[in-house]
């Protein structure tokens, strides 16, 4: 078996040559510019932008060897090791929306649906109802755009800022703050040439998600894997870590269950049968490296769910019998 670093390496690789994405940080528009649509309902095209609230990077796509400092000598002088601040990772893949849609939970700490920037067409914000509405490239015909819709009640949530540098003729270049998802803020922005992520081909499962106390969602995903954050950024592993010392591959499980809600004890099937009670553990180590558990991740049509373990009631791999699909995907159950 393949160690997970060579898993997640040739899975990230993958990705970013379907994606066609560039890790650098250009903050010049794309070709057609980005629009924004002033809270007056003005089109207005940006030229020089950049997101400071609102995205992430997807830094798990960057090969790890592509992440290490070049090094000269080998080795730091003494007095450059006192001179020089900590060094502080740096922000690298491609650059996402983070956005909780109507499905997100109502915690605090819910389900995030991560969004790459260039499968974007629109996003509209209707500051009276607290809303956001985005659509996503599936396709080349608009008509094919996957919708997504989630409140901007809460701070922080499917909020976004942009920084800008606008011509104001006479008056000189102006550096210009655009802010999504506030009372007074912009109604929208498009997009310039979206297009559509690759075909979500692999493992299938199924997450159901406790929205709250009462309902639940189910989520159809594939490639499900588990993201683990390390003092070098993100690392994407198939491997979870439970107590004591077990270090179980995603690939030989068959089913998990939520046995409390807290996201800690979990019920385990085995492909081939076996079933186990295991305490799912938060930080640790893998191939020598300390790692922080973020959550589950799985690709989707729109790009990718995070799915923090604490809201997971269940996850069930590969394709389930219509007797024990329940609900829809999507589709809360009943109170």
């Amino acid at each position: 078996m393949k160690s997970w670093t060579n898993c997640a390496a040739v899975w990230s690789a993958g990705l970013l040559a379907a994606l066609g994405v560039a890790v650098a940080d250009d903050k010049e528009a794309p070709a057609g510019g980005l629009v924004i649509v002033d809270a007056k309902g003005k089109e207005q095209k940006l030229k020089t932008w950049e997101f400071t609230e609102g995205t992430r990077r997807l830094s798990w796509l960057v090969p790890a060897k592509d992440k290490e400092p070049d090094k000269k000598d080998g080795k730091d002088k003494p007095d450059d090791r006192k001179r020089r601040p900590p060094a502080r990772p740096r922000a690298e893949g491609p650059e996402a929306v983070v956005f909780r849609d109507e499905n997100s939970t109502v915690w605090q700490k819910g389900v995030l649906t991560l969004i790459p920037l260039d499968r974007l067409r629109s996003i509209d914000y209707d500051n009276e109802k607290q809303t956001a509405t985005v659509k996503v490239a599936a396709g080349e015909k608009p008509e094919n755009d996957l919708e997504l819709t989630g409140t901007t009640r809460f701070r922080g949530t499917n909020h976004l800022t942009i920084e800008a540098e606008v011509d104001k003729g006479e008056l000189g270049v102006a550096a210009v703050k655009y802010f999504g998802g506030t009372p007074t803020g912009i109604r929208g922005l498009r997009f310039p040439s979206p297009k559509a992520g690759p075909a979500t081909a692999g493992r299938p499962a199924q997450v159901i998600v406790n929205l709250d106390e009462k309902k639940k969602a189910t989520e159809k995903v594939t490639d499900l894997q588990v993201l683990y954050r390390t003092a070098g950024g993100e690392k994407l592993s198939p491997i979870l870590l439970f107590k004591k010392t077990v270090k179980l591959d995603v690939a030989k499980l068959q089913k998990l269950v939520a046995v409390e809600s807290n996201g800690t004890e979990w019920q385990l099937t085995l492909k081939k049968g076996d079933e186990e009670t295991l305490t799912l553990l938060d930080a640790g180590e893998i191939d020598g490296q300390k790692v922080e558990l973020e959550g589950f991740l799985a690709r989707v049509p729109a790009g990718y769910k995070l799915f923090p373990p604490a809201v997971v009631a269940e996850i069930q791999f590969d394709e389930v019998k219509s007797e024990d699909k329940g609900d829809k995907p999507g589709k809360p159950d009943k109170p």
